[in-house]
């Protein structure tokens, strides 16, 4: 009894567990991609080093506090100041001839000690407030462009893989009719109705649509993997994406206007930033003052016994006031000034070329979305065509009025025709997309 519970308990364990994949639409796939992007996590990193560094930068106008070690040793020279003739003769105790030198301290000397500093004013402080809130706006918008273009890669991918696995239902479903086929057109040999050339015939037209399957099956593989890694997912999930082939996106957008795109809102940040750091320029050559307070301890031995009991240490302590005062540095600030203005005028010749490349776009998209939408129709009216010719070839063939090869042809026909309508609901999916990114309104789609 032991042996065949060990026996099951093994065969449990060893059939493996099946993930049962998730259905995901285009809403949930955007919100995934929104908390799980790696490109967007990179950007959200980015910008919180961005914040830390802007703090680091104020820091500077903190308090500061340093500490100090020193020790040196004069060898057997000590450092020799000289006294005028007349304190000479008092040190000396006899008239001296000129100057005197004396020779004092010891040979082992420590000194140690903090220093406490605070800058009182520095023009480069002031506006540090307004230029870290403007850093923050420009980082917003620096998300928010990735946020967009990473949505819209997820959007594009998953329509295709849409449109794709509709296609590969198409190629599944001729594939049985000609399979199906294959058992007719051998009971018509067996019978002498038909020849067997006809039979190979049709295996190299099923063997050539297996071909295209199974490609077909590889790309949809391959488009997968790279939505997953898009939307910051794991390979090892399961995920299903079987999109309603007349699925439409529900927004309106023959209404949709073309507003103040992130890219326009991104350049008009950097140049605030730049008056902001501009104006910084003039901050670098206005005085400068700073408080501090040192407390200095020394100690000067002949031997190296500085912490021993009974030994003298001399107190130092002070404090005192610093001001510095730019007055020449070359053509530095002449240069910077220059510099500032090419940078300025970049911005704004920058600024008009994305602003007529976006009005471009804009009617670029809007064109392709019409005639997307012309092709989709026509496309839709051939499939329809297709299928009444498709049943009628079918009839005929059935009663032995057409031939096996005209019945293939009318086969071949609808299923190009369905393929062709597919590929024009994709091309019609990707120029809305095209338009509501151009028209900054991507992330309406999370609402669907």
């Amino acid at each position: 009894m032991k042996h065949r519970l060990l026996c099951v308990v093994f065969i449990f364990a060893s059939v493996p567990i099946v993930r049962a994949q998730e259905a995901f639409d285009l809403s949930d796939c955007l919100v995934y991609t929104l908390n799980n992007s790696p490109k967007i996590r990179s950007e959200q990193l980015i910008r919180e080093k961005e914040t830390v560094t802007f703090f680091q930068q104020k820091s500077s106008f903190l308090p500061q506090v340093d500490a100090f070690l020193n020790y040196h040793n004069y060898f057997s020279d000590l450092p020799t100041y000289i006294f005028p003739q007349a304190e000479g003769s008092n040190l000396a105790g006899t008239p001296v001839n000129g100057p005197y030198p004396v020779q004092l301290g010891l040979p082992h000397n420590l000194n140690t000690g903090f220093e406490v500093s605070q800058t009182i004013f520095d023009a480069r402080f002031f506006g540090n407030g307004n230029l870290s809130r403007k850093y923050r706006n420009f980082s917003e918008i620096k998300l928010s462009i990735v946020e967009e273009e990473a949505l819209y890669q997820v959007a594009v991918l998953y329509y295709q893989i849409g449109i794709n696995k509709e296609k590969l239902k198409f190629l599944d479903h001729n594939l049985a009719r000609l399979k199906k086929l294959q058992s007719i057109v051998k009971l018509q040999i067996d019978q002498g109705f038909a020849k067997p050339t006809d039979f190979d015939k049709l295996l190299v037209k099923t063997s050539n649509l297996e071909s295209r399957k199974n490609k077909l099956e590889s790309g949809i593989n391959q488009q997968v993997r790279y939505l997953k890694l898009m939307m910051g997912m794991e390979q090892s999930d399961e995920i299903s994406i079987v999109p309603d082939q007349d699925q439409t996106i529900s927004l309106d957008i023959t209404s949709i206007e073309q507003g103040a795109l992130l890219h326009e809102q991104l350049i008009k940040e950097q140049q605030e930033l730049h008056k902001m750091n501009a104006r910084k320029i003039n901050a670098d050559y206005y005085p400068k003052l700073r408080a501090y307070a040192a407390f200095l301890f020394q100690a000067q031995r002949d031997r190296i016994n500085f912490f021993e009991s009974n030994q003298e240490w001399y107190n130092i302590h002070q404090w005192g006031l610093k001001l510095s005062v730019p007055i020449m540095r070359g053509f530095e600030r002449k240069t910077k000034k220059e510099l500032s203005e090419i940078v300025d005028a970049q911005l704004m010749f920058g600024l008009e070329q994305k602003r007529e490349q976006s009005q471009v776009e804009f009617q670029n998209a809007i064109s392709q979305l019409n005639a997307a939408r012309a092709e989709e129709k026509f496309q839709q009216e051939n499939v329809a065509l297709a299928e009444r010719v498709y049943r009628q070839s079918e009839l005929s063939f059935e009663q032995g009025t057409l031939l096996l090869m005209d019945f293939l042809d009318a086969e071949a026909t609808l299923r190009e025709s369905k393929m062709l309508h597919a590929t024009a609901l994709l091309d019609t999916r990707l120029a809305e997309l095209k338009i509501l990114k151009s028209a900054g309104k991507l992330k309406e789609l999370l609402n669907q």
